[in-house]
Formats: structure tokens, sequence, C-alpha cells
């Protein structure tokens, strides 16, 4: 595309944080034209959106889990006794967890950028 086809201007503010990032990658990119450097960024480049779900569940899960084992151990603390069955349900739901984790990591390593 011919330069005066492009018309528009796009003008952008960048932290100096941004801003070294961006001259990182345009140096490692090997194109000097910056302007050249984010067109072809914005244009060729891929936007990852991930929507896990599970990640929200895996969340309250973790809290319940942890909720439950600090009552475990106060009683323990204040009466020296663990019963079995308090254990039953956090097991049960880390093991959840587990399985929802292992989910979720299959399938990020099926992604190909």
């Amino acid at each position: 595309m011919d330069d005066e086809k492009r018309t528009e201007r796009i003008w952008f503010r960048v932290t100096p944080e941004e801003y070294a990032a961006i001259q990182q990658k345009q140096k490692e990119a090997n194109i000097i034209s910056r302007e050249a450097f984010l067109r072809k960024v914005v244009m060729e480049g891929k936007i990852l959106k991930l929507e896990i779900p599970e990640l929200r569940e895996i969340s309250v899960l973790l809290g319940r889990c942890s909720s439950n084992l600090n009552q475990i151990a106060r009683r323990v603390n204040s009466t020296g006794r663990l019963y079995a069955g308090e254990l039953s349900e956090t097991k049960q739901e880390l093991t959840r967890v587990e399985n929802m984790m292992r989910k979720i990591y299959e399938q990020l390593s099926e992604i190909n950028i």
C-alpha cells in the first residue's frame, strides 16, 4: 500500500516502560520504522482471548477449602481432636479443583499461536 493512500492518523500515549518495550520489540523484529512496526503488529498480530469459566468455580472451591481447613484447625487446637469425616468434604473439593486444573491445562496446551 502506498503512503499516499494512508490518510488516517492514530495518536496515542504510552508510559516510559511501554515505550521501551515497543522499542525493544521493534528492534527484535528488525523493523526500522516505528510506524511500519506498529502497523505490522496490528495487521498481522494475533489476539488471544481466553474464556475459562472453570477458573471462577476453582476460586470458589479453594475459598471453601480454606474456610473448612481453618475451622478444622480451630477445632483441633481447642479440643485436640480430629475426626476423619471433617476432612472428607475438603478432600473432595480439592480433587475437583485438581481435575478442573488438569482440564484447563490440557486446553491451554492445545492452543497454537
